[in-house]
């Protein structure tokens, strides 16, 4: 008995066999190794969508501990094989720090078999007609409704002017946002060198600097704009003093870095309505939704049209910790007390489900790290805020979740470091900020300190709040009761039912939400109960 076709896959002008493993192009067969086999395949299964390291070293090397050079050499190995110029891809393309994608046609056809093969009137039967054919137009569709977040194409860092007093400062600082910027999964980082020619995409933009001498040093001008229409999105000088240039240079990298996410996430918002078209864009808007909600019904449509963007697409990472925000947290606070075990349970299943998709994205470490805190699965919650500071220690907003994260841990002095830290690099000044460092100062038992952070906060979030009226209560019993009782009035109005909770309910509710480790919010705990129970 004869066996039928086997399926091939087209790739430009070469085919793999995955059945008998093996690859063959316009000269014949291509000697490839097993390890560039199975990227190479692993690519082709993508069809032009991102494939990242860790999914490589996860799936080709079976999750063994490898350096990143086998990576690189391998990919060296395919290019040279299939005569791929890694400056003008035509198979391979590079994104910057993160990974791999196909750029070449993928076509799935069903192989003829070579003893099928037959000769009619003197010409040779025609080719197999594709099962499934994508064009270069195509891919670039698929690639947008996977969800292709914005491209910043990094450009020259112009320094001529300031070569004599510091050479190569352009360069080497070029490559330290280059790879800053990599580690942010909502973002792709560009070299603009090896951008691909034509008229500029939608939602892709271009950052440049220029250093220019300064009287005590040198300033770097640096712009971020749009590419279609040029317009600025970002722009802001920053000073490099002669002294301690290296540390100047380290605090602008992070400076700029940081600024990048939060003006383009802006600049992005505008315009993105509740429906649009691409998968991008409908994350974007239920994203928004989520954030922005100010009342349960919106929250929970945003909750509605994230779930179905994860069900139609499972590996869309992006979307599962707004998600998981929205169940952990009373979706959004807009129906306070709605979160329980039900919600918690869907929460951490989705979290571990969003890092599966992507375990190069640091929110979705955070978000598992919390969703573990509020299962007093403490130690596995401490694995994830590590992971999440050593990738990326450049995103304030990661760094403020993990200093959280380990106040809840009982570890103040790592915490306060950390916010010092991300406040040093908010590219604006924010409540979250104050309120994260007053807080702490509360937990430390520093109540003049806390005082005073929470007296910068301008739009008191829930918290911030509670610990403002806790403080006033602990100076002056009879003032803070009245702030107390203020607060517990904003409880009341936000509750999920129409019936107010009682006093032992706020406890309990309050305590829910503050997960600490053992004893390690004792004090600060005691305090809010004495003051609620009080009032």
């Amino acid at each position: 008995m004869t066996a039928g076709p086997r399926p091939t896959i087209a790739i430009g002008e070469y085919r793999i066999d995955p059945g008998d493993e093996r690859v063959t192009g316009p000269s014949g067969p291509v000697k490839l190794g097993n390890k560039a086999f199975r990227v190479l395949c692993a690519l082709a299964e993508r069809e032009g969508r991102l494939l990242t390291k860790d999914a490589l070293f996860e799936t080709v090397w079976d999750g063994m501990a490898v350096s990143e050079s086998a990576l690189t050499t391998t990919i060296r190995e395919l290019r040279r094989a299939l005569g791929d110029d890694p400056r003008h891809p035509r198979y391979i393309e590079s994104v910057y720090g993160r990974g791999y994608r196909l750029v070449a046609d993928v076509r799935h056809e069903a192989a003829a078999r070579e003893d099928m093969a037959v000769v009619r009137d003197g010409a040779p039967a025609p080719p197999p007609v594709p099962a499934r054919t994508q064009t270069r137009a195509d891919a670039e569709v698929k690639g947008l409704e996977a969800g292709r977040p914005p491209r910043i194409a990094v450009g020259d860092f112009s320094d001529e002017a300031v070569a004599k007093r510091h050479p190569y400062i352009g360069a080497s600082m070029r490559e330290e946002v280059l790879l800053g910027l990599s580690r942010f999964r909502e973002i792709q980082a560009v070299d603009a060198k090896h951008m691909d020619p034509g008229p500029a995409r939608r939602r892709d933009y271009r950052l440049d600097v220029n250093f220019l001498p300064a009287p005590q040093g040198s300033k770097a001008n640096v712009r971020l704009q749009r590419a279609q229409d040029g317009g600025i999105v970002w722009a802001e000088m920053m000073l490099i003093e002669d002294e301690g240039v290296g540390a100047g240079v380290e605090a602008i990298v992070r400076q700029i870095v940081a600024a990048v996410l939060p003006a383009l996430d802006q600049d992005i918002s505008i315009g993105i309505g509740g429906t649009t078209g691409t998968l991008f864009d409908r994350y974007l808007a239920a994203k928004r939704l989520s954030v922005e909600a100010q009342d349960r019904a919106t929250a929970e449509d945003a909750a509605r049209k994230l779930e179905a963007i994860v069900a139609e697409k499972p590996d869309f990472a992006l979307a599962y910790p707004p998600l998981v925000r929205l169940y952990n947290i009373d979706y959004g606070y807009n129906a306070l007390g709605a979160s329980g075990p039900v919600e918690r349970k869907r929460a951490l299943e989705l979290a571990k489900a969003g890092l599966a998709a992507d375990r190069s994205h640091v929110h979705a470490y955070t978000v598992l790290g919390f969703c573990h805190l509020y299962h007093a699965e403490f130690d596995q919650a401490l694995s994830c805020f590590e992971h999440a500071l050593k990738r990326n220690p450049f995103n304030p907003d990661r760094l403020n979740e993990v200093a959280t994260g380990l106040t809840y841990l009982g570890d103040f002095e790592r915490a306060r470091a950390l916010f010092e830290q991300s406040d040093g690099i908010q590219p604006f000044a924010d409540d979250n900020s104050q309120e994260d460092l007053g807080r702490l100062a509360l937990l430390e038992g520093d109540m003049d300190g806390a005082r005073k952070y929470f007296a910068r906060v301008t739009m008191a979030s829930l918290w911030s709040q509670l610990c403002s009226a806790v403080t006033a209560w602990d100076k002056d019993a009879k003032r803070g009761r009245k702030a107390v009782a203020r607060w517990k009035t904003r409880v009341h109005e936000g509750w999920h039912r129409p019936i107010p909770p009682s006093d032992e309910e706020i406890v309990a509710w309050f305590r829910f939400h503050h997960p600490f480790r053992d004893d390690a919010g004792k004090p600060y705990v005691e305090l809010v109960t004495a003051a609620l129970t009080d009032a």
